[in-house]
């Protein structure tokens, strides 16, 4: 109880740090509007203004060529091509923005998922690998409470399990994402934690992998990647086609949107945080302006979460004409005062 406790008091603070870090960023934006300069923070300013400018010069253009052929969004997002740029900070600007917050949504994610030992995960959009890290440690605990039952309901004297036995029953991670460098982060990181065994990484496209067989993983996960992507059906029949059809199969998506009004206060500063500061401190720290203007927009054009969570109910997935394939939804699990979701289905 008393864990529990601190955690919220730990949340209340990063919450109160966070608006602290907000109302800093608009009253240097009031002050530079009255024609203060700060540097470098200046400018980052006039470089975000002329990468909004192009943005929007693009989205205009898109949607003229695509708005009489289909409804998917102007703007495709999921090319590795932009992560690449970023790849080397990515993991600090994440951890600045969320002020470390990122890992708790992920580590939820990964434990409701409800590993057992010999799972096989596919892990999208993997990035820089935090996920399936956190998926192989997970798993490895797995196998130590598994061991420990069984030692619990013997009364012989043994030995229960050697590491060896531990690792070879442990949980597999397959880390899939489209850019090359965000994977060689990746990669160093799996190796400096002694990981290599338990989780590969490869360059993939989530909307077709051609490389992965059908009904071979146990559960799938994707975490901040699938707004980055205009055809989400397909990524979801992706993920349909290669998981197994089984009571332990299951699919955990995680997600930013843009908090509604019946979020409150706290939802009012989380919307200008994603629309004002995460540019912002993205250009100053990434050096890529454009990269976290993009970021930013495709929360912005990503669906509400009943939305989001009825597209995943509702899409249709098969091989041939004839699509009786699907997703059995779960309600869906906010945090962060409505800024991140947990969508979780099972495919039948």
């Amino acid at each position: 109880m008393g864990g529990y406790r601190t955690m919220k008091r730990n949340n209340k603070i990063i919450a109160v740090v966070h608006l602290l870090f907000l109302a800093a960023i608009i009253v240097l934006s009031v002050l530079h509007s009255y024609g203060l300069k700060f540097g470098r923070f200046e400018k980052y300013i006039r470089m975000l203004r002329k990468s909004r400018k192009k943005i929007d010069k693009d989205n205009t253009s898109t949607n003229n060529n695509h708005s009489k052929k289909s409804n998917i969004p102007s703007l495709d997002y999921g090319t590795g091509n932009m992560f690449d740029l970023i790849a080397t900070r990515y993991d600090f600007v994440n951890r600045l923005l969320a002020l470390n917050m990122d890992m708790s949504w992920r580590r939820t994610m990964v434990q409701e998922l409800g590993l057992l030992p010999g799972d096989k995960v596919l892990d999208l959009a993997t990035g820089t690998a935090d996920v399936a890290i956190l998926i192989a440690t997970e798993g490895l605990l797995a196998v130590d409470v598994d061991d420990s039952n069984a030692c619990a309901n013997s009364n012989e004297d043994q030995v229960c399990s050697n590491v060896d036995e531990k690792r070879s029953s442990s949980v597999e991670v397959l880390g899939l994402d489209p850019s090359q460098n965000m994977i060689a982060v990746g990669k160093e990181k799996v190796k400096a934690l002694g990981l290599d065994d338990l989780v590969r990484l490869d360059i993939a496209d989530a909307r077709a992998l051609s490389g992965v067989k059908d009904s071979s993983f146990d559960k799938a996960t994707m975490s901040f990647g699938i707004r980055n992507v205009p055809e989400r059906e397909k990524v979801l029949c992706e993920i349909h086609r290669v998981l197994k059809k089984n009571d332990n199969s299951k699919m955990a998506i995680l997600e930013f949107s843009e908090p509604g009004e019946e979020s409150g206060i706290m939802g009012f500063g989380a919307r200008l945080f994603i629309r004002h500061v995460v540019p912002v401190i993205g250009a100053l720290f990434s050096g890529a302006p454009t990269e976290y203007l993009h970021l930013q927009n495709s929360i912005k054009h990503f669906p509400s979460p009943s939305e989001f969570n009825a597209l995943i109910a509702n899409v249709k997935c098969g091989k041939g004409k004839k699509k009786s394939g699907g997703f059995h939804v779960e309600p869906v699990i906010n945090m962060n005062f409505g800024s991140v979701q947990l969508y979780q289905a099972s495919p039948f």
